[in-house]
């Protein structure tokens, strides 16, 4: 079990709480692992992006040319036989397991994924082969429920007051998520141009933000989502602040609502929805003339920009990225067009940062209502996610876009 603890001493860009790792009790592997890995590394790197510090058992090495930002604690021969693979996934799994650990820049750890390999052909083969078996409508239920009913540990490191999951909008690096979020929903409801007796479909409802921020409002809320967890919180938050929305459990590909609403709100759900036609055609037939659509997401430059840590354990299926291209071509098939576009990948940092932040100080309470293979998994998620989107890498990226009907 990992001990909260002071911190190491090892450098890093940001601090945070530090644990106590234990000193590895076995023979972490053969004679000359730290030496082999060492030189995995020089192979398949000239120069590392970070320097570490290798510990297993009494032996340790340093990784990389200047002072080490981190420690990488050995414990197993299953970890050491991970490390060495210099896969991804498989270090990903060990960390999880507690056969590695990590003492120092957390954040820093994740720029090793530059000198790792993600190759995992079974898990993306079978999250494309499931729904040509299955079907989508089949399969979608499922995937969302992977990890959104999850008793909803997730709210632990979300704002407290609208419990989005998604990035809000920050004007300091030191706004308080729920600054950030207060300020993403009204800037949503602004440009949806909402007003009381106006009608909004929230797809993808989440923990019910921006269906209360909007009922508070007068606005008339219909809400769908797949998760069941997200569904009863929901409404139990919507009765107690005596709010009305009629928030229901639909499946956005088979949902039919026969009619038509004013604005259609999308807030990080188009990775979900990775089939862009499909998705502009129905948005096109349920947003009036008048109406607007808003969607925030995260985007790549690749169609299908997902790590197999993701696919595996995180978000199932054919979640991925949103590769804009693709989505720009279905828009323009349709009969919708860009009103307005903002680029949000700094907010995304900085929210999913304060995610990983507050994830951290609320440890003890994810270990005992979840346990620590769950925290840790999702410190992963967390992380990973903060290093994609900083200004030094070019993985990834974020948008607020806002579309309507073409003028006829």
């Amino acid at each position: 079990m990992v001990r909260v603890a002071q911190a190491t001493g090892l450098p890093g860009r940001r601090s945070d709480r530090q644990y106590a790792l234990p000193v590895p009790s076995v023979d972490p592997g053969a004679p000359g692992g730290l030496t082999q890995l060492r030189d995995a590394l020089r192979a398949r790197s000239a120069r590392l992006p970070v320097s570490f510090l290798v510990r297993a058992g009494e032996d340790t090495l340093v990784m990389g040319d200047n002072e080490p930002v981190f420690e990488m604690l050995i414990h197993t021969p299953a970890g050491m036989a991970a490390v060495l693979s210099l896969r991804e996934l498989a270090i990903a799994e060990a960390y999880m397991a507690g056969d590695i650990d990590f003492d120092g820049d957390f954040f820093a750890v994740m720029a090793l994924r530059d000198v790792l390999v993600d190759r995992e052909l079974s898990v993306k083969a079978w999250a494309w082969l499931k729904p040509v078996l299955m079907g989508r409508r089949r399969c979608n239920p499922g995937w969302i429920a992977h990890h959104y009913d999850a008793d909803n540990i997730q709210l632990l490191a979300s704002d407290t007051r609208w419990h989005t999951y998604t990035p809000g909008i920050y004007h300091e690096e030191a706004d308080t998520m729920e600054c950030g979020a207060t300020r993403k929903l009204e800037a949503a409801f602004a440009v949806l141009r909402l007003a009381p007796g106006a009608t909004l479909l929230e797809i993808g409802c989440g923990w019910g933000g921006f269906v209360r921020y909007c009922a508070e409002r007068d606005v008339k809320v219909t809400a769908i989502t797949l998760s069941r967890h997200q569904l009863a919180f929901t409404r139990e938050l919507l009765e107690h602040e005596k709010l009305q929305a009629d928030v229901s459990y639909q499946d956005f590909f088979s949902y039919e609502p026969g009619r038509r609403f004013d604005a259609i709100s999308l807030m990080g759900v188009l990775e979900d929805l990775s089939r862009y036609r499909a998705v502009a055609q129905r948005l096109a037939g349920w947003v009036e003339p008048h109406g607007r659509i808003y969607a925030d997401f995260a985007s790549t430059h690749v169609p299908f920009g997902v790590s197999s840590f993701i696919t595996k354990y995180v978000w199932p299926g054919e979640f991925r990225m949103v590769y804009l291209p693709g989505l720009m071509r279905a828009l323009a098939r349709s009969s919708l067009e860009v009103v307005e576009m903002h680029n949000d990948r700094r907010n995304y940092r900085l929210w999913v940062g304060k995610v990983h932040d507050r994830w951290v100080e609320q440890r003890d309470e994810v270990l005992r209502l979840a346990g620590e293979r769950t925290w840790r998994m999702l410190r992963l998620l967390h992380a990973g996610v903060t290093a994609t989107m900083d200004d030094s890498t070019e993985r990834a990226t974020a948008y607020r876009l806002v579309v309507a009907p073409r003028r006829r």
